[in-house]
This record gives structure tokens, C-alpha cells and sequence, in this order.
């Protein structure tokens, strides 16, 4: 690998881009992310993330990231940068050695068919309904990640995909785990076309999870943090599914909802005989 470019200047053009990428608007004009820190970078290169640019704090860091990796990747522009541009860099107090700029993908419904892997008999698909915090929107990948699921969907996202808070908090679960997003009426169509049984989070009208059959086909619904589903995904044909309280508190966080109901279903299906 030939040794990197110099940066001295926090008004480097490079840096500002990838400053620029903190925002939500920039990200989607540019069509480009930013990925904080080796680790994240590591399972990036690992699951084919096209990286653009890669900035580091010493050059010792490189050698961090398996050579095996190198020699299966190109990445066009790698930077040494001095502290003021790499502080630049940096956001809400992190302190990271490498962080890299990153090419995003397409997230619609239509990107799902083009995903490679075998497609599984008995999908288990996650919809996030106005997702709004991304912390919460990375613990729910992760938790997604954890339990296999096929698919996550986000329902009409308050929060963008590839905020880089919902990266980091994802542990890279973002590039692990199938995502798309598209109108609440898009999504119920696309799960209506894969014979999917759809459970929604709720509390009103519901039978507790644990009544619930997640055997077949299944897709779990959970609401946005503030408001939970409220008449969003309530039609009969969804059945509401909700989680006992034992206290005083009448819900949970909306990533904690998920991991119960999306291991329940886990659970279910691990009872089934082979």
C-alpha cells in the first residue's frame, strides 16, 4: 500500500466534505456516509461497503485492519491527517483513529429481491414505523442482527439510514443486515406479496406475545418511540401483539420492544423439529 497523503489543514476540501456528511442533506446530494472508527471500518470492507476515502491519525493505524482485507479492496483516497483535521473530523465528544467516507446503496423495497444469499423459506422481516432516534434505530439493528432476521424495514423513517450515530450505535449491524424503506402502504404491499403474517406492537386490542404464532411467514411492527403506532398498521388483517407490564411504566423503549418480540418469535421457531 503506498504511503498516504498529508492533510494539514482543517480547510482541506476533503475535510469539508466529509464534515459535510454529518448532515442529513449532504449525505443524500452526495449519495456518501461516514463510518467512525477501525472496527466499523473493518466489518464495512468486510461486507463489501465501497469505501472512498479513509482518514487516519498515524500511519501505524493502517496496519490495524488485516492485510487480508487490503488485498481485496481499493480505496481510492487514504489521508494522513494532523490533529486540528482530524479533530475536524470528529463528532459529539468520539475520539476515533480512522474514519472513512463511504458510498451508499440504494435502501428501496426493489433492492431486497437483488440481495445475495439464499432467500429463506420462513422469512422473519422487522418494520421500524417512524423511527426517529438513531440510537434506538442502531440497537434495533443490532438486535435484528442477532436474532437473523431477513429484513428490516423502516416505515415512512424519521431518521435517515446512514446517520452516522445510527452506525456507530448499530455496530455495524447496518452492513450485516438487509434494509430498506418506503411508505407504510408500500411496505404492507411488498409483505402482503411475500404471504407474511403481520404482527404489530400495540396495546390497545391485543393478544400478549407470547399467544402469538410467529411460525410462518412473519413480519413484527413496532412504532415510534413517542407515539407507538397509534392507527398506523391497526386494520384487522394485522394482529396486535403486546408485551405484559408487570410495574407502574406502561411501555418499553422501542428497541428493548423489539428485541422481546423478535427472540419470542426466535424462540418459536427454534421449538419447531428440523
Amino acid at each position: 500500500m503506498s504511503k498516504p497523503q498529508l492533510i494539514s489543514s482543517v480547510q482541506n476540501p476533503r475535510i469539508k466534505f466529509a464534515c459535510s456528511l454529518r448532515n442529513a442533506k449532504d449525505r443524500r446530494k452526495s449519495g456518501a456516509f461516514l463510518i467512525d472508527g477501525q472496527a466499523l471500518v473493518q466489518i464495512a470492507i468486510e461486507c463489501d461497503v465501497q469505501i472512498d476515502q479513509l482518514f487516519v491519525d498515524d500511519e501505524s493505524t493502517l496496519s490495524k485492519l488485516p492485510r487480508q482485507i487490503w488485498e481485496h479492496t481499493k480505496v481510492p483516497g487514504t489521508f494522513l491527517c494532523d490533529q486540528f483535521p482530524m479533530d475536524k473530523l470528529q463528532y459529539g465528544g468520539q475520539s476515533h483513529s480512522m474514519i472513512a467516507v463511504a458510498k451508499s446503496w440504494s435502501l428501496d423495497l426493489d433492492s431486497l429481491a437483488t440481495k445475495r444469499g439464499p432467500k429463506s423459506s420462513n422469512p422473519l422481516y422487522l418494520v421500524l414505523d417512524r423511527m426517529e432516534k438513531p440510537g434506538n434505530l442502531g440497537a434495533a439493528l443490532r438486535t435484528a442482527d442477532a436474532s437473523g432476521v431477513d429484513a428490516v424495514l423502516l416505515s415512512d423513517p424519521i431518521c435517515d439510514a446512514f446517520n452516522p450515530n445510527a452506525i456507530r450505535s448499530s455496530l455495524g449491524a447496518i452492513f450485516t443486515v438487509p434494509v430498506a424503506f418506503g411508505t407504510s402502504q408500500a411496505i404492507e404491499a411488498w409483505l402482503q406479496q411475500q404471504r407474511c403474517s403481520v404482527f404489530a406492537a400495540r396495546v390497545e386490542g391485543a393478544i400478549p406475545y407470547s399467544s402469538a404464532s410467529f411460525d410462518g411467514p412473519t413480519a413484527i411492527v413496532i412504532g415510534n418511540e413517542a407515539d407507538g403506532l397509534q392507527d398506523r398498521w391497526s386494520q384487522s388483517r394485522f394482529q396486535g401483539v403486546s408485551i405484559p407490564m408487570m410495574g407502574k411504566i406502561d411501555s418499553l423503549n422501542a428497541s428493548v420492544s423489539t428485541a422481546v418480540l423478535l427472540f419470542e418469535a426466535v424462540r418459536q421457531r427454534n421449538l419447531k423439529p428440523h
